[in-house]
């Protein structure tokens, strides 16, 4: 089992700020000057407390992801810019989250937003690259629609959340979901679409989703047109169907 997987809720999360005082609030709106190396990435500004020198390899990563979810979902070019807050260590990401963000439970890597730009921080872990790369997906995500469902959020994140080159055939979970059909079971769509809490996605869930997500992506045709329809009514606020039932009337033969 790949190491992230072991430890998911410490790894990956999405929180949509509601706290109380939080709102349009920021490091840079306060002032917070001074970090030792700063770099654009694309649609990302980076503030690192080390030198960025040895990440210019994920930050040309982070550079195309728009471009690849342009192409992918359709997603429109961000018209803010994210900023993205890395940390040397584990101690010097805690003390800054605890200090700014006393309120947010703590998390391994974090999207945040407010009313303002959206924010992202992590730390030089052990998936580090990985956490970095999941949560800027959720920023672009979040940067063009408001609400996504937690199952497709973190679906999307999963499947993005490694190299160009793996996504298709390389993720660490397809082995475990083929392994899942050949029991005769199937990645649960109904179920996923029930989650409201993040402390509801254990190593299942986040398999399932990314399982989904990836048919949807590379499976037959119907599956993406379903996906891109869905995002649309997502976009312009409609009561969207839920996908499972989009999914199933296209293709009776689902499973």
């Amino acid at each position: 089992m790949p190491k992230h997987w072991a430890n998911n809720l410490a790894a990956v999360v999405f929180l949509a700020m509601a706290w109380a005082g939080l709102a349009g609030w920021s490091p840079i709106a306060q002032g917070q000057t001074g970090w030792p190396d700063e770099q654009r990435a694309g649609p990302f500004l980076c503030h690192a407390d080390f030198s960025l020198a040895e990440q210019k390899p994920l930050l040309a990563e982070l550079a195309v992801v728009e471009d690849d979810l342009r192409k992918t979902l359709g997603t429109p070019a961000v018209s803010e810019p994210i900023h993205l807050f890395l940390f040397q260590s584990k101690q010097s990401y805690q003390g800054y989250m605890q200090q700014y963000f006393p309120r947010v439970p703590y998390r391994r890597a974090l999207y945040i937003k407010a009313r303002g730009p959206g924010m992202v921080f992590a730390f030089r872990g052990d998936e580090f690259a990985v956490d970095v790369r999941h949560e800027t997906t959720h920023a672009l995500l979040h940067a063009w629609l408001r609400d996504v469902p937690l199952w497709l959020d973190e679906g999307l994140a999963e499947y993005f959340e490694v190299p160009h080159d793996q996504r298709a055939g390389h993720n660490p979970h397809l082995a475990t979901t083929r392994a899942l059909v050949g029991t005769g079971e199937h990645p649960r769509l109904e179920e996923l679409e029930q989650l409201q809490s993040i402390d509801n996605m254990g190593r299942d869930e986040y398999r399932d989703a990314w399982a989904w997500v990836h048919f949807m992506l590379h499976g037959p045709a119907e599956a993406h047109e379903e996906l891109l329809s869905y995002l649309g009514e997502l976009k312009e606020g409609s009561p969207a169907e839920p996908l499972s039932r989009r999914l199933r009337r296209r293709m009776p033969d689902l499973n």
